[in-house]
C-alpha cells in the first residue's frame, strides 16, 4: 500500500512538473516596452508590453500576440487597438534608422530645493540592430525619461524629433493604463 502511494505521489509530482514546464514553454512573449516609475532609486510602478515577435515591421493578427502587465499582473480587458498603437509607436524609436540613436543627456543641477526623493519615469524598449534587413542584435534599452518633480534629472531621449514625439505617445499610453489599473 505504501509503495502504491509513493508511486502515485511520484506520478502526480512528475505530471505537475511537466504541466509547469509546458506553461513556461507556451509563454513565448518577449518584453517590447517597459515603463518604470521611480521614486529615488526604487521602482514603485512598472507597466510592461509583451509580444510574440520583436520586429515592429512584421504585423499579424495572431490571437494572444500581445499582452500587458502592471506590476507583474496581466491585464485582461485590453483592446486590440491599444496593442496595435503601442506596437506601431515603438517602431519610431526602437532602432537607429528612425530614432537616429539615443542621446544621453548631461546631468544637471537640481532645479529646486524640494524635500523628498527624485521622481521620474523611464521608458525602455527592445532596441534592434539591423543588417541587410535582418535583426542581428536586440536588447532592452532606456530611450526616454520624464521628470515628475524638479529633483529628477532627465537622462535619455531619441535624437530624432519624430521619435521623441512617439516615445511621449507610448509613455502616455502606458501611464494611462497604469492609472486605470489601480485597484480601489
Amino acid at each position: 500500500m505504501v509503495s502504491r502511494i509513493i508511486c502515485l505521489c511520484l506520478l502526480l509530482g512528475s505530471a505537475l512538473a511537466n504541466a509547469m514546464d509546458d506553461h513556461h514553454k507556451d509563454d513565448h512573449h518577449q518584453l517590447l516596452l517597459s515603463m518604470k516609475h521611480y521614486l529615488g532609486d526604487e521602482v514603485v510602478k512598472e507597466v510592461n508590453f509583451y509580444g510574440t515577435g520583436i520586429d515592429p515591421n512584421v504585423m499579424s493578427n495572431e490571437p494572444g500576440q500581445f499582452k500587458l502587465t502592471v506590476d507583474g499582473v496581466e491585464l485582461d480587458d485590453v483592446s486590440d487597438s491599444t496593442y496595435w498603437r503601442l506596437n506601431r509607436l515603438r517602431r519610431s524609436f526602437s532602432y537607429d534608422t528612425f530614432s537616429r540613436g539615443i542621446q544621453q543627456l548631461e546631468p544637471g543641477e537640481a532645479m529646486c530645493r524640494l524635500g523628498g526623493e527624485a521622481e521620474g519615469i523611464i521608458l525602455e524598449t527592445r532596441y534592434l540592430t539591423y543588417q541587410d534587413h535582418k535583426i542581428i542584435h536586440d536588447e532592452m534599452r532606456p530611450v526616454y525619461d520624464q521628470a515628475l518633480n524638479c529633483l529628477y534629472q532627465r537622462r535619455y531621449q531619441p535624437v530624432n524629433d519624430n521619435a521623441r514625439e512617439t516615445t511621449r505617445g507610448a509613455l502616455e499610453t502606458l501611464r494611462t493604463i497604469a492609472e486605470f489599473s489601480i485597484e480601489d
